[in-house]
């Protein structure tokens, strides 16, 4: 049991030190990090069938795929750094006011 609880508390500081890294790159009050943060959104769609359309006007669901993996790149960032989705929201605003988007 006192193995268990070693590698617990290992892995927990681990996460937590992945945590404070990412924190620390994608610090919105940077005015480059709320760029880049509005960027990566603009690429990552929340609607994989955005933008997923063929020639002829229909669903490319290879496009969709790859949407959807974009999608799961920006949750993957979003849950590391504990940002709302209305944080990320507000910050693409913010960009196209300041038309630096």
């Amino acid at each position: 049991m006192a193995i268990f609880g070693k590698v617990k508390n290992k892995l927990s500081t681990i996460l937590f030190k992945k945590r404070c890294a990412f924190r620390d790159v994608f610090d919105d009050k940077k005015p480059a990090v709320r760029l880049v943060l509005s960027e990566i959104r603009r690429f990552c769609p929340s609607d994989p069938a955005r933008n997923a359309l063929d020639k002829k006007g229909n669903i490319d669901e290879k496009q969709v795929f790859i949407n959807i993996g974009r999608k799961q790149v920006l949750s993957f960032i979003m849950a590391r750094i504990n940002m709302p989705d209305e944080r990320i929201e507000e910050i693409v605003r913010e960009e196209l006011k300041n038309g630096t988007r």
